[in-house]
C-alpha cells in the first residue's frame, strides 16, 4: 500500500471522528442541560476518573497511556463547552477615566519613567515624582494621585520584580500599557576620569551587563537611573559614573563617556499606568490575570485548553513564587507559583467574562488585574 493510499485511509478515519465526536459533544451539551436543572457541578472527579480508566482499559496494548491522554483532552473539552453553557454572563462594571490627572511617578525629573508619564497622559495636570516604586503604589492608593506609571518588563532583562508584587500588595488594576525605547549611556562629571565605579537602577545595571564586566566596573544601585545621574552630579567621587539616558545626563550637567552601552540594541522598556479603580477603554483589548494552579501534573495544560476553547489568544504566561501574604490568604504551603497571563479580548465579549467567572471559582488564588489598549497603537 503506497503512502497516498495510506493518508486516505487515514482521512476516511478523521472523518468518522469528527462525526463521532460532534455526537457526543451534543451529549455532553444535553448533560449540561440536566445538570443546570438538577444543581449539580460541572466538575465531577469519580465520572472523570471512571471514563479515563474505561478508555486505558478498553485500548490496544501499548496504547493505554495514549488513550488515556485522548479521553482526557476529551474530557477537558468537554467540561469546556458545559461551563460556557452553565455560566451565565455578568457585565464587568467599570468607571471612567479621569480628565486632567495627577500622575505619580518613581524618580525625578530626566527619567524613563517621566518620558512614559508625558507619552501616556497627554496633557496631565501635574506629574509628581517619588523615590521608589512603592511610594508611587502608596499615593495612587491613598488617592495623592489618579495614576501611576511604572515599568513593568524589559525586552532584555524580563519582567521588573518589585512592580509584580506592589500590584499585588496594593489590589491596585493595570488600565493602559507602552513601551520607551532605551538608550543607556555611560554619564560622569568628568568623561576623562578614570572610571571604577557606576552607579543605575537594578535593571540598568542588568540591561548593561556585559558592558560592565568587560571593563571591569564595581556597582551599585540607586531607586532608578534618574536618581542615580543626580547622586553622580551632585558628589565628589570623580571615578564614580552612572548608567542613564542623554537627556538625562544632559539636564544634571554630566559628561557622556560611552554611548549605547547596552547588550541588545532593541532594548524597550514596558510601562503600565496603574489605577485604584478599574477602568476600562472602550477599545481595550488585552486582559490581564493573576491566579494559582492546583500542584497536580497537567494543571498548566488543562488551564491552556480553556484559553484554546475559547479562542482567545495567549501572549504572555509567567510563573513567579507566591508571596507569603498570599500564601497566608489562600492557606497554601510549601513552595508554589502564581501565575501572570496576559490574553487579547476584551470584557464586553461574553466568552470572555465567562471564561474569567469560571476561572475565579476553580482557582485558589485569582485576580483581575484590568481590560486594557496597548497606548503604542494609538500614535
Amino acid at each position: 500500500m503506497d503512502i497516498e493510499q495510506l493518508r486516505t485511509d487515514i482521512d476516511k478515519l478523521d472523518k468518522q471522528l469528527i462525526d463521532i465526536f460532534a455526537k457526543r459533544m451534543e451529549l455532553c451539551r444535553q448533560v449540561a442541560e440536566y445538570k443546570a436543572k438538577n444543581g449539580l457541578p460541572v466538575f465531577q472527579g469519580g465520572r472523570e476518573q471512571q471514563v479515563l480508566d474505561k478508555a486505558a482499559d478498553n485500548a490496544p496494548k501499548g496504547l493505554e497511556a495514549a488513550s488515556k491522554l485522548l479521553f482526557s483532552q476529551i474530557m477537558d473539552i468537554s467540561k469546556c463547552l458545559q461551563q460556557e453553557q452553565l455560566t451565565e454572563y455578568k457585565a464587568v462594571k467599570y468607571e471612567k477615566a479621569v480628565e486632567d490627572p495627577v500622575v505619580a511617578c518613581p524618580g525625578i525629573a530626566g527619567s524613563y519613567s517621566e518620558e512614559a508619564c508625558i507619552n501616556a497622559f497627554d496633557s496631565p495636570k501635574e506629574i509628581r515624582f517619588y523615590d521608589t516604586f512603592a511610594q508611587v503604589f502608596e499615593a495612587v492608593d491613598k488617592g495623592e494621585a489618579d495614576y501611576g506609571v511604572v515599568p513593568i518588563e524589559n525586552s532584555t532583562a524580563g519582567g521588573v520584580d518589585g512592580t509584580y508584587d506592589l500590584l499585588e500588595q496594593y489590589d491596585m488594576f493595570i488600565c493602559g500599557r507602552l513601551s520607551i525605547p532605551v538608550r543607556h549611556i555611560l554619564a560622569a562629571k568628568d568623561k576623562n576620569a578614570e572610571i571604577k565605579k557606576v552607579l543605575s537602577h537594578e535593571q540598568a545595571l542588568h540591561q548593561c551587563a556585559g558592558f560592565i564586566r568587560e571593563n571591569g566596573l564595581s556597582t551599585d544601585t540607586a531607586p532608578n537611573t534618574s536618581i542615580a545621574a543626580r547622586e553622580v552630579a551632585n558628589g565628589n567621587d570623580s571615578d564614580t559614573a552612572c548608567i542613564c539616558s542623554a537627556h538625562c545626563a544632559e539636564l544634571y550637567g554630566l559628561e557622556t563617556v560611552k554611548k549605547d552601552i547596552a547588550d541588545s540594541n532593541e532594548n524597550f522598556t514596558r510601562f503600565i499606568v496603574i489605577s485604584k479603580t478599574l477602568q476600562i477603554n472602550d477599545n481595550a483589548d488585552i486582559v490581564s490575570l493573576c491566579l494559582s494552579l492546583p500542584h497536580l501534573s497537567g494543571s498548566l495544560y488543562r488551564l491552556l485548553t480553556r484559553f484554546s476553547y475559547s479562542g482567545l489568544n495567549l501572549t504572555k504566561i509567567e510563573s513567579r513564587p507566591m508571596p507569603p501574604r498570599i500564601k497566608r490568604k489562600t492557606g497554601t504551603e510549601g513552595f508554589e507559583f502564581i501565575f501572570y497571563l496576559d490574553f487579547e479580548g476584551s470584557v464586553k465579549n461574553p466568552s470572555v467574562t465567562k471564561l474569567m467567572y469560571n476561572l475565579e471559582n476553580d482557582c485558589g488564588y485569582y485576580r483581575f488585574l484590568g481590560n486594557y489598549r496597548d497606548m503604542d497603537k494609538d500614535k
